[in-house]
């Protein structure tokens, strides 16, 4: 029997038209599935490195406990969604270094003693964005110095939660 490639190479081309359609929609249908969870994480991440920042830096006693209220908002809510454990270590030891939700007093300020763990924080939150978001860029220069944090560690810090 001959083969009559008139008309069986135009149904393989089709076919593969339509193969090639069906996986280009699902590549794309997954894409936006995952959208809304990686603009929320981009969103709270960076405001988990800002409010610790705040803590660290700021010598306004009243910023200062809006940041540790935040701070804890996000440590037992909406960032424990979209961290990795790299984030969670610096969170859990910044935690420790700020003393619970119920603080009462500002420790003095600024908390020089936070500013490792919250480059560390910016350091950490960096690397799962661009992970999450799948985003080739170059390492920050001597940010292999920023000592990343570790479970069960601090640095220095005086309350415990």
């Amino acid at each position: 029997m001959k083969t009559d490639w008139k008309t069986v190479i135009p149904w393989l081309l089709s076919i593969a038209t339509i193969a090639i359609g069906i996986w280009q929609y699902a590549d794309k249908q997954a894409q936006a599935n995952r959208t809304p969870f990686l603009e929320k994480q981009l969103q709270l991440v960076f405001e988990a490195s800002d409010t610790v920042a705040t803590l660290a830096t700021t010598i306004d006693e009243t910023a200062w406990r809006t940041a540790h209220a935040r701070f804890w908002t996000l440590y037992w809510g909406p960032l424990g969604i979209v961290e990795n454990q790299a984030v969670v270590h610096c969170m859990v030891q910044a935690g420790r270094m700020i003393g619970g939700p119920g603080q009462q007093e500002a420790p003095k300020l600024p908390m020089s003693g936070l500013h490792a763990t919250s480059l560390a924080l910016a350091v950490a939150s960096r690397e799962l964005i661009l992970d999450s978001w799948q985003v080739d860029l170059p390492p920050i220069e001597n940010s292999n110095r920023v000592k990343p944090c570790k479970p069960g560690e601090d640095s220095g810090g005086a309350a415990s939660n």
